[in-house]
């Protein structure tokens, strides 16, 4: 009669000790499980840029209107400005083009210092603000 009192209690704390372990190690799955929301938020630390980097899209009136203007850089009493893919000098005075000095500009007789001026005005004309004309006029630049 011990015999079965023994084996009853050893399978019935072997039976406690297996689910336990059993409802331990679903507890722990459980918590592996994310939502597609979560997963995105931990992994767009790793592998997305910050949302203000990127660029939004042109809407077809900005596209309308930017084939009408062109954006000139003053430098030094001097304008320059891309029109029709040729890279053209001007004389300024007080920030107005004088329009009778435009020419085009020879890269063939430039060292490479003039060049490498020329290039980066070139970015710059390139690379400007989505609210170019939005200044009050106040700042100089």
């Amino acid at each position: 009669m011990l015999y079965f009192i023994v084996i009853g209690l050893t399978l019935l704390s072997s039976w406690a000790i297996i689910n336990l372990i059993a409802k331990r190690k679903r507890k722990k799955y459980n918590q592996i499980l994310y939502r597609q929301s979560d997963l995105h938020r931990i992994m767009k630390r790793f592998f997305s840029s910050p949302l203000e980097d990127k660029e939004k899209p042109l809407t077809q009136s900005e596209k309308r209107n930017s084939k009408d203007k062109i954006n000139v850089l003053v430098i030094d009493q001097e304008a320059y400005w891309v029109s029709d893919n040729t890279f053209f000098i001007a004389k300024a005075e007080d920030g107005e083009v004088m329009l009778e000095t435009a020419k085009p500009i020879n890269t063939k007789d430039m060292s490479k210092k003039d060049i490498d001026k020329m290039l980066f005005i070139l970015d710059n004309l390139q690379g400007r603000d989505a609210n170019d004309s939005g200044s009050s006029g106040n700042e100089r630049f």
